[in-house]
């Protein structure tokens, strides 16, 4: 069996080598008489002396492939490459940060052969800020509440998958990537591994507070129609509230409780049409959610061809 490593980096100079060596030494010193090994370094466009270490990386390995971007697509795009490109019969997705040991990699490939079809890490530890680690919490709970279906918590992109999801997911062609999602959405047989993450060996992470936004805008934009649905909850809930108080206030009228010339017209007028606009929008909410769907083109349904 081969195996493929994927390693996205970007303006990684001071530790791609590093984690490179750490992966040979780690994985796949240990495992070559058992397994073929592929290693594609994913070079995001990066503007430092990263290049020229991954191509002196592939012109000593022959089992390492390079390929480098026109442009920066972006983290998930960039791993999402390394899923098309890769041959092996599975695929592991490895940061150049060194925050991920490269040693697990080996406990993924016993959960693989045990038959699971996805391996990812789950990390019950890392290194970072607390009002980071909060905002990851709040976007965690979100999506494990208002998603249709199971997306791991604590989970990042250090997994292995199968041939089979691997040809899944290269179905997908959206443009707002959230890999952990669509991966989950594929289904078959998961499991979690614990590990505790490591500090970045040098440098600092070139994903910003406004990267992790979008990519929480991503997954829940993507996997999740909850929040239309809840607008057109709220914008139902005060159309009837409004219904309600339009005869109030013309009885009040009608009584003389309103000395104010015009202000019952007024009352109503306002009443009236924000119950109505608030019932629209959420109305249209509903029916974007639907058009999202569809312009997706996720497939319906996944048969397990191998399961007898």
């Amino acid at each position: 069996k081969k195996i493929s490593i994927v390693m996205p980096f970007f303006n990684e100079e001071k530790n791609l080598l590093n984690i490179f060596n750490d992966l040979k030494k780690k994985v796949i010193d240990v495992n070559q008489q058992i397994y073929d090994f592929e290693v594609l370094l994913m070079n995001n466009n990066s503007i430092d002396n990263s290049s020229n270490i991954a191509k002196e990386i592939k012109n000593k390995f022959n089992y390492v492939k390079y390929y480098k971007m026109s442009r920066n697509f972006g983290y998930q795009a960039n791993i999402k490459a390394g899923y098309d490109l890769c041959t092996g019969d599975a695929a592991v997705q490895l940061d150049t940060d060194g925050e991920d040991d490269p040693e697990l990699i080996n406990k993924f490939i016993k959960k693989w052969e045990e038959g699971h079809e996805v391996v990812y890490g789950v990390r019950t530890k890392r290194q970072e800020n607390k009002i980071l680690s909060l905002t990851r919490n709040i976007f965690y709970f979100f999506i494990r509440k208002y998603s249709s279906f199971y997306i791991p918590e604590k989970a990042g992109d250090f997994r292995l998958i199968d041939r089979k999801v691997l040809n899944y997911l290269k179905k997908f062609d959206e443009k707002n990537l959230y890999l952990r999602g669509l991966v989950s959405y594929i289904g078959f047989n998961q499991a979690g591994v614990d590990y505790e993450r490591n500090q970045r060996l040098s440098g600092k992470s070139k994903f910003s507070l406004m990267d992790y936004i979008v990519l929480a805008l991503n997954a829940v934009t993507s996997f999740t129609k909850k929040p239309l649905f809840v607008i057109f909850y709220i914008g139902a809930f005060f159309s009837l509230i409004n219904f309600i108080l339009i005869p109030i206030y013309l009885i009040l009228f009608l009584f003389g409780f309103v000395e104010t010339k015009g202000f019952t017209t007024l009352i109503l007028i306002v009443l009236f049409f924000f119950g109505f606009l608030t019932l629209l929008i959420g109305i249209l909410g509903v029916y974007i959610g639907y058009i999202l769907d569809e312009v997706k083109k996720r497939p319906v349904y996944i048969i397990d061809d191998n399961d007898e």
